[in-house]
């Protein structure tokens, strides 16, 4: 569990989403924006990467699903909850 001065780094082959390689990093030195190749086993080529941050979907969906409903986006054109 990184501190709180830290956050995991997860890099991802940015064709097929495959999970390369994760990494902890202080929060100042944190990058997301990368132009590196990084070698994918399920293309079985060199591939850009593409990096995010660890468990950052599954917080997004926790906080959304706080939500008490009438506060939940709907889709465009979509009938307004009620």
């Amino acid at each position: 569990m990184p501190g709180i001065d830290q956050v995991t780094i997860v890099r991802k082959c940015s064709i097929c989403a495959e999970e390369i390689e994760t990494m902890t990093v202080k929060k100042d030195n944190m990058m997301l924006s990368s132009k590196a190749l990084i070698w994918c086993p399920s293309c079985e080529a060199e591939k850009p990467e593409r990096r995010d941050i660890a468990e950052r979907l599954e917080t997004i969906q926790q906080e959304q699903a706080s939500y008490p409903p009438s506060q939940l986006a709907t889709p465009f054109g979509a009938p307004p909850v009620r």
